[in-house]
């Protein structure tokens, strides 16, 4: 089975614009046009068996109607797609969307720190973290600089390292191999520590030695195949894969296996 972790789609109404937008800020074309859809045809191209939708909520107040969306898309093909829920940190009923995730049986929860405009080891993140932690969810950040926003960077590898310290039965992913663009200091803060890493939008910018050198040091086990799709393609993201020249059953592991045991599936 091959995992893509690290997805991102928007209701097909609203894709165009979300599309065009994220593309003029990014100055990145997307591969993809952002809806279920295009991603289903491009992992039956890519042979991807399962991807995972990673929703952000920009403002406070949007959680409730992304995480009904997230809940229908994984429902509607669930052997195909399952999704995360969205939470902002300014909503003042983030309480009930903890419990509705749950409800939804979304798997965890993603979070944006710098579009969503906190530091992620601000202490009134402590409260969620813990709720979610009790709750028994993965929880992914964005981790490094995004190519889209100008700094500062709200998640550096020394910021999460706080968070994994104080939450260190949580279940973590920093998403770019621990932090797009900062990886010398995942290399000093993160490597070897109790979180995973995901592969999307990396492999471009480390190349093949850096990343193999990276994933071995931190442990295969604890690395998830992500593309961030649309801005990624999905078969050139596999090749990419094959080119680290990892033993079979560490490729295994990477591209489906290690997803598919820290989600329960």
């Amino acid at each position: 089975m091959i995992i893509d972790f690290h997805t991102h789609c928007f209701p097909d109404k609203l894709a165009p614009y979300a599309i065009a937008k994220l593309e003029e800020s990014a100055g990145e074309k997307a591969y993809l046009d952002g809806t279920v859809g295009d991603l289903l045809r491009s992992m039956d191209r890519a042979g991807i068996d399962l991807s995972i939708l990673q929703p952000v909520a920009t403002r406070p107040g949007q959680e409730s109607k992304i995480n009904e969306w997230a809940w229908a898309c994984a429902t509607q093909t669930p052997e195909r797609i399952l999704s995360f829920g969205s939470m902002h940190p300014d909503s003042a009923d983030w309480r009930d969307e903890v419990r509705r995730i749950v409800d939804y049986g979304l798997k965890g929860v993603k979070f944006h720190p710098d579009y969503q405009g906190f530091y992620v080891d601000e202490p009134r993140m402590f409260p969620i973290y813990e709720a979610l932690c009790a709750a028994d969810l993965v929880i992914l950040f964005h981790a490094g600089i995004d190519i889209g926003l100008p700094e500062p960077c709200h998640c550096t590898p020394e910021r999460l390292r706080r968070v994994i310290d104080r939450f260190p039965g949580g279940k973590w992913v920093a998403a770019h191999m621990g932090g797009w663009r900062r990886w010398d200091e995942v290399e000093t803060h993160l490597v070897g520590q109790p979180l995973y890493f995901d592969t999307s939008y990396s492999y471009p910018w480390l190349g093949a030695s850096r990343m193999r050198d990276l994933i071995l040091a931190h442990g295969v086990h604890r690395i998830l195949f992500g593309t961030d799709s649309p801005w990624a393609d999905q078969s050139k993201a596999i090749t990419e894969i094959h080119d680290l020249g990892l033993a079979p059953e560490e490729e295994r592991a990477l591209l489906g296996g290690n997803a598919a045991a820290l989600l329960g599936i």
